[in-house]
């Protein structure tokens, strides 16, 4: 499943492309409004009713960090899960899992990532041209799978403009140092006439990664401890703690390898493109316990042995063939413009591997997903939006001695409408989607679901450079095969998970504020949230043992539950110094996340703040920054609170041949912190990488 041509191939690519850009003409800056497409309601990104983040090609680089989840936590409101360094799934204000849909050019990936936590995503950072991220009710054109968000991957695979020239192209690079880990993507364009050819691959590779100390927290250890005392007293103390891992997560390594290729047809008329994909990967289960019946008790004295068992380490092994077909048609069809279209076909695989090699479980998921939709706002019109259908039919199955989940198809057809009316100083937003899910299996009862979702909002601009929103949103949510069907034990993540066939569809009211501000130097975004769910369905830990399995029972469970919280930021122009500009900027996040009768919902995020200031030139900015997160004390069931930490974080980008070159260099965590994610479910087996340095380039042409 490795390809190591694509390393050499991509440095072959980066090597012209540096040539091309050292006498490359210096382009003009980066325009101050951002127009997003790609959505339901297409608008300036100051404008859009709730909190909305357009991240572009030299912001995904500039904050690469492996994983999607992990390279965009850094923004507000928005963290991640995480299950080692290739696995992390974004979390949008505390929501997560299937109420955050990862779109990868507005359709879904057709992965099983949304399964478990272990499970990577099947989109690759360092492929995104951009990425749109859309907070609360805005998402609402996309699904009862889109409550808490919903994050669209444009990855340009499919292009969309004419080719500038006989062909165009960029190339990165990168290096980071608490893994050994290195990173090379490229991606060519070539015009004939109408049609642009595209072709691109990357590849990453990280060895095991590095921390300040222990891999196991204060408060496991301790547990621990107390409980190795109660059972076998304090003779072995001594030896257990010279066999802590400490330093180095053993098994933390990956390997991921994508290579594509597509083809548009364009013209005045619009464009029609389809491009295919391979998604390669390979990465090890960090602080995975394996069990097996017949050897738990063996001795394994003699060295060939215990070396084959030591180099035989639990690893996920996921490959995906995926199509995709993406258009747009311009005419003028009443108040319609154009026709949006895009699909995408998968195939799915990804293998459990055990230590002596053998597949412990397999999952397969193919389907496709479609949409469709009918985009109106030419000309002077006051209502600019789209109507349009969206259908998924997915099949999911997992087999083998720890398969937690029967096989399962999944069909989906939604019908939305999003629609906006300006009237310059205010105007309304407002949207629904009406929805059903069918869900079949040979192992328990089939199930079907229709949802109804709605929403509306106004917004307000009472002063230049000021906006004020306010939207308010019903919406409904039908459960996903694995909270349905779940029953046995999953290795991967250790726990017996559970799942309840009788689950109905949860119901929520969501309220957001969002309030905007820029000028005199100031730069002003905040955005608060309140949500409040009836039959509100989580995972949660029970307390309990599998006596068979020596693993902890989890259940998916229903209760009425409240979110709430919001996001700051700040920026200030402080000074300027000569040929430099200083600006600094604040942050900061909170959410709070509560069941009825529960307690508090598990893996919430703290209270972080983030403090930054930068010098910018045109040639090179430098910034320095502080990230503070607070103790996380609200915690469900037997879950253990996490400690706080500060970080300190250094970089900078330079241009050395124009606007075309992107120099980074990163020093990130450089006191050493040991931090830990209460976010993630392996917080007190593997906290954050320890001091790094990062370098990398990117080169247009």
């Amino acid at each position: 499943m490795k390809r190591p041509w694509l390393s050499t191939a991509s440095g072959f690519a980066l090597a012209i492309a540096l040539a091309a850009g050292a006498a490359a003409q210096v382009n003009a800056g980066p325009e101050d409004v951002v127009v997003v497409t790609g959505t339901a309601i297409e608008t300036l990104s100051a404008e859009t009713l709730q909190s909305v983040d357009v991240i572009s090609l030299d912001d995904v680089v500039d904050s690469f960090d492996g994983s999607l989840g992990a390279s965009l936590a850094r923004l507000p409101g928005i963290s991640t899960t995480s299950f080692g360094p290739a696995v992390g799934r974004p979390i949008i204000r505390g929501f997560g899992g299937d109420r955050v849909r990862i779109l990868n050019n507005g359709v879904g990936l057709v992965d099983a990532s949304g399964v478990s936590v272990d499970h990577a995503t099947t989109t690759e950072v360092l492929d995104a041209e951009q990425i749109i991220i859309l907070r609360g009710p805005a998402a609402i054109a996309y699904g009862g799978g889109a409550i808490g968000g919903v994050i669209n991957v444009i990855d340009g695979r499919i292009p969309t403009r004419p080719v500038d020239g006989l062909f165009e192209g960029q190339a990165y690079a990168g290096y980071s140092s608490v893994d050994r880990g290195h990173q090379e993507a490229a991606r060519i364009r070539a015009g004939v006439g109408p049609l642009v050819f595209q072709l691109e691959a990357s590849h990453r590779e990280a060895g095991d990664f590095d921390i300040p100390g222990y891999a196991e927290s204060p408060r496991l250890r301790a547990l621990e401890e107390a409980e190795h005392d109660a059972e076998h007293g304090e003779e072995d103390h001594e030896h257990e703690e010279e066999e802590e891992v400490r330093g180095t997560v053993p098994n933390s390594g990956l390997t991921f390898d994508t290579i594509g290729a597509g083809a548009s047809l364009i013209g005045d008329w619009g464009f029609l493109g389809i491009s295919v994909r391979n998604y390669d990967a390979e990465y090890g289960l960090p602080a995975h316990e394996h069990h097996h019946e017949d050897d738990e008790h063996e001795e394994h004295e003699d060295d060939e042995h215990e070396d084959e068992h030591e180099d035989g380490d639990p690893k996920i092994a996921m490959e995906q063939t995926r199509w995709d077909i993406r258009g747009q048609f311009n005419f003028q069809l009443g108040p319609f413009d154009h026709l949006d279209i895009s699909s995408g076909i998968a195939d799915y695989q990804h293998v459990e591997l055990e230590p002596d090699g053998e597949i412990g479980t397999l999952f397969e998921s193919d389907g496709w997903e479609a949409r469709a939709a009918l985009v109106n706002g030419h000309g002077e019109s006051r209502w600019t939006g789209s109507v349009g259908i969206q259908m998924l039919q997915t099949e999911l199955s997992a087999s083998g001695e720890e398969a937690f989940i029967p096989p399962v198809s999944t069909h989906d057809v939604g019908i939305f409408a999003a629609q906006r009316y300006d009237l310059e100083g205010y105007g309304f937003d407002m949207g629904a989607r009406v929805e059903r899910r069918e869900l079949d299996t040979a192992i328990g009862p089939d199930r079907s679901f229709d949802t109804v979702s709605l929403a509306a909002g106004a917004f307000l601009r009472p002063a230049d450079g000021m906006f004020l929103g306010l939207s308010l949103a019903r919406t409904e949510r039908a459960p996903t095969d694995a909270e349905l069907y779940s029953d046995g034990l999953h290795a991967a993540t250790g726990t017996v998970e559970i799942g309840n066939s009788n689950l109905s569809k949860e119901t929520g009211w969501a309220l957001d504020g969002t309030f905007r501000w820029s000028g005199n130097g100031w730069r002003l975004e905040t955005g608060a949230f309140y949500s409040h769910f009836s039959d509100f369905i989580y995972l949660a830990p029970t307390g309990l043992e599998d006596p068979d399995e020596e693993a902890p029972i989890y259940r998916y469970l229903q209760d009425d539950a409240t979110l709430w919280g919001g996001e700051l930021y700040l920026e200030r122009d402080l000074a300027q110094i000569g040929p430099w500009a200083l600006v600094g900027d604040f942050t900061l996040e909170y959410v709070q996340g509560e069941t009825d009768s529960f307690g508090s919902l598990p893996r919430m995020p703290p209270l972080s703040t983030t403090i930054g200031a930068e010098f910018q030139r045109e040639v090179v900015d430098l910034r320095g920054e502080i990230v503070w997160a607070a103790d996380q004390d609200d915690t469900a069931g037997s879950e253990l609170p996490t400690d706080g930490y500060t970080m300190v974080n250094l970089s900078a980008v330079a241009h050395p041949f124009g606007s075309d070159t992107r120099l980074i260099l990163e020093a990130r965590n450089i006191t050493d912190e040991e931090g830990r994610l209460h976010t993630s479910q392996l917080k007190d087996t593997i906290p954050l990488p320890g001091r790094s340095f990062r370098i990398a380039i990117l080169q247009r042409f």
